[in-house]
């Protein structure tokens, strides 16, 4: 059966400039819109944290201020993300992931990953593993900034030159954040030598290159499940 490695942050808060802290966790449909894709497509998911810390939803992902959908899609979000509890609060250890077990690996966002999997040695292990196989590699929103865990053996980033996307610094000035997280995933991928495609905000914008997939925002989750399955 094929089988889908998604990697969560363990990441419950991120400190911001301010002094203050932003609630952070996975970004509720970036989970479950994904997984429902991969479930009707008879894909199976394990799900993997640093350490096998449990995992949890940003609740700003399961409210109409959060996300600007209606009620009753906020439900059906909230519906889902209980369903999923029992897997994402007791996930594999990313140190024990054998990547021999899987045909790939997804990424979701919320701001989990820049407080964790950005710089985790076991989330560079699997991705490096996985590039090498060049097994494809997914990644959304702030997923993307998991990549940058992945260094060669001479300190080079693995994924330099590679077009790519995620949430964007005018998305985060849009939700009043650019000057208030310690940095973006925009900016440090480009730093590090990405080849980065914005497209308007909001709406669903997706990058291929080569094995690496990517998304630039929520909206991005779903299609970009669907072209991991046609992939796999």
């Amino acid at each position: 059966m094929t089988s889908v490695l998604m990697m969560l942050s363990a990441a419950t808060e991120l400190p911001l400039t301010d002094g203050s802290c932003r609630t952070a966790g996975f970004w509720p449909e970036e989970v479950v819109d994904p997984e429902a894709v991969f479930a009707a497509a008879g894909i199976s998911t394990v799900l993997a944290t640093p350490e096998g810390a449990p995992a949890g939803a940003d609740p700003a992902g399961l409210t109409p201020e959060g996300t600007g959908y209606s009620a009753e899609r906020c439900a059906e979000l909230i519906d889902a993300v209980e369903a999923l509890r029992p897997r994402y609060t007791t996930p594999v250890p990313l140190a024990s992931v054998d990547v021999e077990r899987f045909d790939a690996v997804f990424i979701p966002g919320g701001y989990g990953p820049l407080a964790d999997l950005w710089a985790d040695p076991d989330c560079g292990r699997v991705l490096s593993e996985f590039h090498r196989s060049g097994k494809p590699i997914a990644a959304v929103c702030h997923g993307p900034a998991a990549l940058l865990s992945s260094m060669d053996v001479a300190g080079e980033w693995l994924f330099s030159g590679y077009e790519m996307t995620s949430f964007t610094d005018e998305e985060e000035a849009d939700l009043g954040l650019l000057d208030l997280i310690p940095w973006t995933a925009e900016g440090r991928l480009v730093k590090r030598g990405a080849r980065f495609v914005a497209a308007p905000p909001w709406g669903e914008h997706l990058v291929r290159d080569r094995a690496l997939l990517t998304g630039q925002n929520p909206a991005s989750a779903r299609p970009l499940a669907r072209v991991l399955c046609d992939i796999l």
